[in-house]
């Protein structure tokens, strides 16, 4: 696909959705010229099957601003949301190899979070066999969207919760309803004397960790541990986060999982937006979820609501929500 650097390369684009303009973010742009995601590479192909040329543009530059007006296709490679008529964002889910394409942004932006789970429309069968392949392959591997570190051949000592952390509240857009020191400290209180596990987000700054550190050294029952995603939450009773990735891969283990911020998972959580709604999560979690599909929301989640590139209908499915979202073609 030809890659767009200035506003005048950008003069000879076909309007009238006969041009599909990708919008970048960051390292993405390099990844997508490089045809390193077949997301990105067969979506090219089925396009120009069509009659649409691909473009490639830096999102947020003075190009990718003056294009946005333009009656392009335009799809968004980028956390921020964006509602408009030829626009759709495309993006990894929770889980490689599913991914979003989503008329209004991604994860805790995505339109997901205004769509109603049915469990009762969910085929249990097809449900049953997904769930178990996806999850038994990724906590058998230790799988994960991050890359987790080497298991220890001793099986970690039993808790009341694990927390995993995430640097949210420096984000542009709020999406918490908790900080994370709130989290922390409620978790630590309602736990009791039952220990609870903190894992810092590889990402997380040195100054962030520095002063978390500190705040669980205060509460004797909190660990800190580096140790397998996977591990820790087989080891706790339920997981709290804001709206991390790590909480959706505890549902691969039907874990009760309390989320302290916006997600588009929330069909599968419980979600305190106070201090006093997390103690009571935390207390009555375990008893309100013991009998949630997690089977079925996992399959509706990803293999319903989210594409995968490596399956057969991926292009014709593709196509059909780029048909029914520019409502011209």
């Amino acid at each position: 696909m030809d890659v767009l650097k200035s506003p005048l390369s950008a003069r000879n684009l076909t309007p009238g959705y006969k041009s599909c303009v990708l919008h970048a973010q960051d390292s993405w742009e390099e990844a997508i010229a490089q045809g390193r995601h077949d997301f990105f590479n067969k979506l090219e192909h089925k396009l120009q099957s069509e009659g649409i040329k691909t473009y490639l543009v830096a999102d947020g530059s003075r190009t990718a601003k003056g294009l946005l007006p333009d009656r392009h296709l335009h799809i968004m490679v980028r956390d921020e949301p964006l509602f408009a008529p030829s626009v759709l964002h495309a993006m990894p889910s929770y889980i490689w190899g599913f991914w979003y394409f989503d008329e209004v942004g991604v994860r805790w932006n995505s339109s997901l979070r205004f769509a109603q789970f049915c469990a009762h429309d969910v085929d249990a069968q097809a449900a049953e066999y997904f769930f178990n392949g996806v999850s038994g392959w990724m906590l058998r591997e230790n799988v994960s969207k991050i890359s987790q570190g080497a298991r220890n051949d001793a099986p970690l000592t039993p808790a009341t919760a694990v927390i995993f952390l995430q640097d949210i509240e420096g984000y542009q857009q709020r999406s918490w309803y908790l900080t994370t020191e709130e989290m922390i400290t409620t978790t630590a209180q309602a736990a009791g004397a039952g220990m609870v596990y903190v894992k810092f987000h590889p990402q997380q700054t040195k100054a962030s960790r520095k002063r978390l550190t500190e705040l669980c050294a205060r509460h004797p029952n909190l660990r800190l541990s580096d140790a397998s995603l996977h591990d820790l939450i087989e080891a706790s009773q339920m997981v709290v986060t804001q709206n991390s990735a790590a909480g959706f891969e505890a549902l691969m283990q039907r874990k009760t999982v309390i989320t302290c911020a916006k997600t588009d998972f929330w069909h599968a959580t419980l979600t305190p937006r106070s201090t006093e709604d997390l103690k009571a999560a935390i207390e009555f979690g375990p008893e309100a979820m013991a009998d949630f599909p997690f089977e079925k929301y996992f399959y509706w989640f990803l293999d319903r609501m989210c594409l995968e590139p490596s399956k057969d209908n991926f292009e014709d499915r593709l196509w059909a929500r780029i048909r029914e979202k520019l409502m011209v073609i």
